[in-house]
């Protein structure tokens, strides 16, 4: 087993805890009540190719559940190139596209270097796009921290994730695609 997962199956053990478990319950619960949304906006996550896929695929599959299930219409994926040459609004655009997400409904906000960023130039792009009723998806464990800037970059912003230990659900590969830097 590669280092990287036993060290996301470590910390999905230990981020398991009550306390996180209590946080998506709670925030979730009432997010998710909210639905349907016009928009999500899903915060990147650097590409790494083969060797470290676990939290891209996630937040990808993640996205296109709730997508499939009506709980949101479009989606803007967020992020620059940050850690890697991939600008992660623009590839995850375009995995969510080969999964079978309309064109149409999924956009790219490449300017995101940060979490706070995917908050503030998401909702700036979701406004101008026309998009009204907007909300946050990510993984439980940005989820954790994330929903702190969400109080202090966009209050009142409804953060939609899933239990710590449902990772697994949706831990799956992705398409081949020609990757576009």
């Amino acid at each position: 087993m590669k280092l990287y997962s036993v060290l996301l199956v470590a910390i999905t053990f230990v981020f398991s805890s009550c306390s996180l478990q209590k946080l998506v319950e709670k925030r979730g619960t009432k997010s998710f009540a909210k639905a349907p949304f016009d928009v999500i906006i899903v915060p990147g996550y650097p590409y790494m190719g083969e060797s470290h896929p676990e939290l891209f695929n996630i937040r990808m599959h993640f996205a296109k559940s709730l997508y499939d299930k009506g709980i949101t219409k479009n989606i803007i994926f967020s992020g620059a190139a940050v850690h890697t040459p991939f600008i992660e609004g623009k590839l995850m655009k375009q995995f969510a596209d080969s999964l079978g997400i309309p064109s149409q409904n999924t956009f790219e906000e490449n300017k995101a270097r940060h979490s706070n960023q995917n908050l503030v130039k998401g909702k700036r792009m979701a406004k101008k796009l026309g998009f009204k009723k907007i909300a946050v998806a990510t993984d439980p464990f940005q989820f954790s921290y994330m929903t702190l800037l969400a109080d202090i970059y966009t209050p009142g912003m409804p953060m939609l994730t899933f239990p710590a230990d449902s990772m697994g659900v949706y831990l799956l590969p992705l398409p081949e695609i020609k990757m576009e830097k």
